[in-house]
């Protein structure tokens, strides 16, 4: 009887032992299933709509609501849809998803991700609406866009780059109007006309979107040089900060250190030193991929100090004590802007126009020396540019 309750008692104990161990595997389960899904959250995503989906303006606000908080999502403000638009994605680490519907009945996705050092890798999808474009097909697109992108960002899934490119060519016959003649040389005319139209109607058209401002800011240094009459040809060179607003229109804040120049009044010469200050407002071409018009206007002032010293003994000429000035000045650019990726290089013609002359004058000399009223000169910058983050 005694042997029976203490082998009761030693069968307990382990049970109660072995649920005490297996308990914390338990709740250890889901923290790890969190730090998984963590770690394999997208960072960056882009998306670009095109054709008659356009229309629908909650496309966007559902795919962003499907992704977690860690994952960026931006509209894309490159309206573009050709094959080395979706073939050749310019950043990396950032998933590119083109939603492109030509018919009220059919729906196609295009995913394209380039990751550090790799080559890029595609998904294509073709979806079937059967209820068109109404509240139920709007989700539709929204659920397949987001979960293609994890597949393809967690490497589950992906298409080869002949299917992709196969998919871009069938595009081709939906995007030009009906012909009025059924000769199929008009029709190879008119296929680039409405490839044009579909890049700026949707241009027109995203204003209407619920969607923030698109900016890019930008960084760089830059030198400029211009005539000054009497004084020669001053040089500058110094640092700005740029806003640029969708692609087209930017706003420029630059300082500038004056370089030293020496120049001659007989029987003195005059040392300047100094710096300037500019604010320009200007617009920018899109039309070209790889480079870019700049038409630019504001304003500057060049503050410093002219310094003179005797060069030729003679009785009445006396040096001039140091003075200083301040000159404002309005302004006008028109140059080229070559990218480079984030970074870009460009080059004006500038002309300034001054509010007021500066003379310098000797005592007891005759005449006087004054700059000019009209500086024409240039400039030359190099810039960085990133992107804020939109959330």
């Amino acid at each position: 009887m005694t042997y029976a309750r203490a082998w009761r008692a030693f069968v307990f104990c382990g049970s109660v032992a072995s649920s005490c161990c297996l308990a914390p595997s338990a709740r250890a389960a889901p923290a790890s299933a969190n730090q998984d899904e963590a770690n394999s959250a997208l960072a960056r995503v882009e998306v670009a709509m095109s054709g008659d989906v356009e229309r629908d303006p909650l496309l966007f606000e559902r795919v962003r609501s499907l992704f977690s908080a860690q994952t960026t999502v931006v509209p894309s403000d490159d309206h573009r849809f050709d094959q080395r638009t979706v073939l050749a994605p310019q950043r990396t680490d950032t998933v590119y998803i083109w939603i492109r519907v030509t018919e009220r009945s059919a729906a196609r996705v295009y995913l394209t991700l380039t990751e550090q050092g790799e080559q890029p890798r595609y998904l294509f999808r073709e979806i079937k609406l059967d209820s068109g474009l109404d509240e139920v097909g709007s989700e539709t697109l929204a659920e397949v866009a987001h979960s293609s992108a994890r597949a393809l960002w967690l490497r589950e899934q992906q298409s080869s780059r002949a299917t992709v490119v196969d998919a871009l060519e069938r595009e081709t016959p939906t995007q030009p109007e009906p012909p009025p003649a059924p000769e199929p040389e008009p029709l190879v005319t008119i296929a680039p006309v409405p490839t044009v139209s579909d890049s700026v109607d949707p241009a027109s058209r995203s204003s209407r979107r619920v969607a923030p401002p698109v900016l890019r800011l930008g960084l760089g240094a830059s030198g400029t040089t211009h005539s000054s009459g009497t004084e020669g040809w001053v040089q500058e060179v110094g640092g700005f900060f740029s806003v640029e607003y969708r692609g087209r229109y930017s706003l420029r804040l630059a300082a500038r250190y004056l370089v030293p120049t020496d120049f001659g009044v007989p029987p003195a010469r005059v040392h300047l030193t100094g710096g300037s200050g500019e604010l320009r407002a200007g617009w920018l071409s899109t039309d070209a991929p790889r480079l870019r018009a700049r038409f630019e206007a504001g304003l500057g002032a060049l503050m410093g100090r002219a310094q003179a010293s005797i060069i030729d003994e003679q009785p009445k000429a006396h040096a001039l004590a140091g003075q200083d000035f301040h000159r404002g000045y309005a302004l006008a650019a028109a140059g080229l802007e070559w990218p480079f990726g984030p970074a870009w290089v460009a080059t004006s013609l500038d002309v300034r126009v001054p509010f007021a002359g500066t003379s310098y004058e000797i005592g007891g000399q005759a005449g006087s020396s004054t700059t000019c009223s009209l500086c024409p000169g240039g400039s030359l910058e190099v810039g960085v540019g990133f992107d804020p983050v939109l959330r």
